[in-house]
């Protein structure tokens, strides 16, 4: 899966599972990032399965809105999971 999608797939010896697709997903977050986030395998399937509910659904924001983009960050500049809580209220200001 990780050649298919660009990305340079773990040895056999870092992989260390012939199971399903979970097993192989946690075992590349476990070997790239110390378990802390997903590997690039595992990202792309979180994000492709959140876009895809997102463009099935004829309520989702991307629905309703197609032609919405953010107006927090900018070009070249990261947005990430905390800024997105921050600006959704979930979490106070800094």
């Amino acid at each position: 899966m990780a050649r298919k999608i660009g990305e340079i797939p773990l040895t056999d010896e870092e992989l260390d599972s012939e199971g399903p697709i979970y097993l192989c997903v946690l075992k590349e977050a476990e070997v790239l990032h110390a378990g802390r986030r997903l590997g690039p395998v595992g990202g792309r399937i979180v994000a492709e399965t959140l876009i895809g509910m997102l463009q099935s659904d004829p309520a989702s924001y991307l629905s309703v809105f197609p032609r919405w983009e953010p107006t927090v960050g900018g070009v070249g500049q990261e947005f990430g999971i905390t800024d997105f809580l921050t600006c959704s209220g979930v979490v106070p200001k800094r």
